[in-house]
């Protein structure tokens, strides 16, 4: 989704770089913050950290067990695009004013709703897909066995790479979520953003069949507090999505198939696909819940939860694939 809105914005880019005429007008000054391209703008803040780092330092014996907790970091560092090399995704950053940090085991994303982007597709479309990105990432890395906690929130971002300097009271929020608010392995949303998507004009575009906002997040109580905590649905926003080729083979028979057989052959496929990603996502849960106890035992036990639950949502009689608490 993210790529044929970018593609939307660059040709309207395009054609008013095209249909310009006339001498130029004389510019007026610009601010230095105006010249280094730093300014401050309302965004979507994310705060996301590896769950269980500091423990897994704190027990460090050997440059391989170090070695291997900097692999994992990076690794996710990757799927969260920070500092990417490839053109593609550098534009779209570009062109959602996209900023992705990271320090030790922390990535920071902010989107700004202020971009040619938003005026065009508008704000609930722009939040969604990334929304929905983080969700395709949170998704790879818990198929990983890196569990993620965060929080995402909305407000004022300035941000200025050449001073290194970073002032947000969104981020200070989110990450005020992830301490006291995610106290299981999810991406905790805020009040506001949460609120701004549900009642934003933009739903009013879909029907109901195709509402992306009910899938987009999920909530439990919080066991101290008991206040309703929402988190991003990352099963239920990646399930659907799962790509219908299984493998070499399944591509070959959809191409010599009839027309009429080709729809059963892209349905199984993609029933094949959707459970190897369950089955993949319970081995890391049982994997990672193996040998713990207490506090940290309860955090994956509300992933073995909330797996089965999307579980049965989609496959609701793979009783298998549900993991045993």
């Amino acid at each position: 989704m993210i790529a044929m809105l970018v593609n939307e914005v660059l040709k309207k880019q395009a054609a008013a770089a095209r249909t310009a005429a006339g001498p130029k007008e004389v510019e007026e000054p610009k601010t230095p913050a105006e010249e280094s391209g730093v300014r401050t703008t309302l965004a979507m803040v994310g705060f996301l950290d590896l769950l269980g780092f500091s423990d897994r330092v704190e027990t460090v014996k050997t440059e391989e067990d170090l070695l291997a907790i900097a692999s994992d970091v990076e690794k996710i560092r990757e799927l969260f695009e920070y500092r990417s090399a490839k053109k593609s995704t550098n534009e779209v950053h570009s062109i959602l004013d996209k900023t992705v940090l990271a320090f030790s085991d922390c990535v920071i994303l902010a989107v700004s709703l202020e971009t040619e982007m938003v005026k065009v597709e508008g704000a609930f479309d722009v939040l969604g897909s990334e929304i929905w990105d983080i969700a395709i990432s949170q998704s790879r890395c818990a198929l990983g066995g890196h569990f993620l906690r965060g929080g995402i929130d909305i407000g004022s971002w300035y941000y200025d790479r050449a001073r290194d300097l970073l002032v947000s009271p969104a981020m200070v929020r989110a990450y005020k979520a992830e301490r006291d608010r995610a106290c299981y392995p999810v991406i905790a949303v805020s009040d506001p953003l949460y609120y701004l998507l549900r009642d934003h004009p933009g739903r009013k575009f879909y029907s109901k069949d195709s509402d992306p906002f009910p899938d987009q997040f999920s909530s439990f109580k919080h066991p101290k507090s008991g206040k309703r905590i929402r988190f991003i649905n990352y099963l239920r926003l990646v399930a659907p999505s799962l790509d219908w080729q299984y493998d070499k083979a399944t591509r070959d028979a959809y191409m010599k198939a009839p027309l009429d057989e080709r729809g059963q052959i892209m349905e199984d496929g993609y029933m094949r696909n959707l459970s190897g990603f369950f089955e993949q996502h319970k081995a890391m849960i049982v994997s990672a819940r193996r040998g713990t106890r207490g506090a940290v035992r309860e955090k994956y036990e509300f992933l073995a939860q909330y797996h089965n639950t999307e579980l049965e949502r989609f496959l609701s009689n793979r009783k298998d694939l549900r993991v045993r608490l």
